[in-house]
């Protein structure tokens, strides 16, 4: 039996913070997470959106929180408890509010024990409006947090969000954030288009995001808002994609790599992407999507494609690109390919990836 995952609604709305008290008829009392950041930026357009609700505000997040800084966030409430949390921010700071919605719920567990194959009964109605065009955070049961040094991924159906917010207008004009943040939606369609997990639901959104940014995610960095918007709806729909199908061993090869080297998540699974196609394509159904895509986007193959757009975003297309020194890399590929080959991610991938072959990838993707 095939499921398939979804918010209760989306709602896409230029400006809807404003009114989303009413828009949304929220549940009180209400709790705001986001980071310091949002707050200096949007502050006085979140507190007016909450006027006279009975809400708290939680602005203090993190990226890639720690477990220890969500405990101590449900300790701070003292008591309050709310029927509504609203996470404002990336991907961070959504992961950080479905897992003190958790912690909420169930105040005698530790967030390192979400697994996917329990029911969680949460009581609170988790609202999330992404501030960035990429994670999909908005969409998934996924979260990424950590615990004393060790990155967890963890994961439960019950832990999608019941709304999400598509506000363009809280998104960055910054070209150095769109860009990572872009590709690294681009990946996300790319991943689930071929996972082994893929359906024709998948597959749909999967190519249409595909499609979406490569049209859209240039004007983005130049500043047409029109084209902010339909990058921030083509993240979402590449998110319910992966969601509903996975990522795959650009992820692992990129979490390995970014980690060590301390290198951009969209930037890492990005520059990896187009070899992975390489090696994907010896099986035939991933090879055909792959043929499929690139006569959608008017190219011959679908590694040409990116390498085409890469060139136009300033996206690196290999390590050399990074400026990271060529002895140094090579010293820390026995690392990176053990940490790739504990990867969850490379399940989903089509054609199954073994130790030379992650291996290689890495030795190729040093460049000339």
């Amino acid at each position: 039996m095939g499921i398939i995952t979804l918010p209760r609604k989306i709602y896409q709305q230029r400006d809807i913070i404003e009114s989303i008290r009413d828009s949304l008829q929220l549940r009180e009392p209400v709790l705001v997470v986001t980071d310091k950041n949002i707050m200096k930026i949007f502050g006085d357009r979140i507190r007016r959106s909450m006027d006279g609700t009975n809400y708290r505000v939680i602005d203090d997040v993190r990226p890639e929180p720690e477990i220890t800084a969500i405990e101590s966030a449900y300790s701070s409430l003292s008591g309050f408890q709310p029927r509504t949390i609203i996470a404002i921010g990336g991907g961070s700071v959504i992961d950080f509010a479905k897992s003190l919605d958790v912690k909420i719920s169930y105040s005698d567990r530790s967030i390192a024990e979400i697994n996917p194959f329990e029911i969680l009964d949460l009581k609170a109605e988790l609202i999330a409006v992404p501030t960035t065009s990429g994670t999909g955070s908005d969409v998934s049961f996924g979260i990424v947090v950590n615990d004393q040094g060790r990155k967890l991924a963890l994961g439960n159906f019950d832990l999608v969000p019941y709304i999400s917010i598509l506000d363009a207008s809280l998104t960055p004009s910054d070209p150095n954030i769109i860009r990572p943040t872009g590709v690294d939606a681009l990946v996300h369609s790319f991943e689930a288009l071929t996972a082994n997990t893929s359906t024709i639901f998948t597959d749909a959104l999967a190519e249409k995001a595909i499609e979406t940014i490569f049209d859209n995610i240039e004007g983005s960095m130049n500043g047409d808002e029109s084209a902010r918007d339909n990058m921030h709806l083509a993240a979402t729909m590449a998110g319910i994609a992966f969601t509903n199908s996975g990522t795959a061993l650009a992820h692992a090869l990129g979490h390995s790599f970014g980690s060590t080297h301390h290198v951009v998540h969209g930037t890492c699974v990005g520059l990896f992407l187009p070899y992975v196609i390489e090696f994907n394509s010896t099986d035939d159904p991933s090879r055909r999507k792959y043929e499929r895509i690139a006569k959608r986007l008017g190219y011959s193959d679908a590694v040409s494609a990116l390498k085409d757009l890469y060139a136009r975003i300033g996206q690196p297309v290999s390590v050399r690109d990074l400026g990271i020194d060529r002895r140094r890399y090579l010293a820390s590929i026995d690392e990176m390919v053990e940490k790739a080959l504990a990867d969850s991610e490379l399940a989903f991938n089509p054609v199954i990836a073994g130790e030379d072959d992650i291996r290689s990838i890495y030795l190729k993707a040093y460049g000339d």
